[in-house]
C-alpha cells in the first residue's frame, strides 16, 4: 500500500482555490444583492404604472403622490434606500411616467463601488 507524504500538511493550491472561491462569494453576494433589488423594483415600477394607467378614474391612486408612495413602499420591502425625493410620479391626459433614481454605494473590504441606477417607465392610458 502506497503511503501519502502529505501527513497533515495542506496542498498549497487547494489553500488558494479555496480563498479564491470564498472571496469571490463574498463579492457576488454584495453584488448580486444589489443588483437583484434593481431587477425586481424596475418591475415591479413598470408594473406600477401601468396599473395606474388601467386607473383611468383614478380611484386606486388619487394622485402622483400615491404613486410615488406604492414604489416607495416596494422599495422599503427590498431595502432599496431611496425617498420621495428620488421618485416622480405624473399622470397626463394619455401617459403614466414614473422616474426613480437610486443612488448608493456597495462596501467590499478596500473598494467602495458607487452606482447609480435610473428607473423611467412611461405607459399609455387604456
Amino acid at each position: 500500500m502506497k503511503k501519502s507524504r502529505m501527513h497533515g500538511k495542506i496542498n498549497f493550491g487547494c489553500l488558494t482555490m479555496t480563498v479564491f472561491l470564498i472571496a469571490g462569494g463574498y463579492v457576488g453576494f454584495k453584488f448580486g444583492r444589489v443588483y437583484m433589488a434593481k431587477y425586481f423594483l424596475d418591475k415591479k415600477i413598470f408594473q406600477i404604472a401601468g396599473d395606474a394607467a388601467q386607473d383611468w378614474k383614478a380611484k386606486t391612486y388619487r394622485s402622483n403622490r400615491d404613486i410615488a408612495e406604492a414604489v416607495l413602499l416596494e422599495a422599503k420591502s427590498r431595502d432599496v434606500d431611496i425617498t420621495l425625493d428620488d421618485i416622480t410620479a405624473e399622470r397626463d391626459d394619455r401617459t403614466v411616467t414614473i422616474q426613480v433614481t437610486w443612488e448608493g454605494d456597495i462596501v467590499i473590504p478596500y473598494y467602495t463601488h458607487h452606482f447609480v441606477f435610473t428607473f423611467d417607465h412611461t405607459r399609455k392610458l387604456e
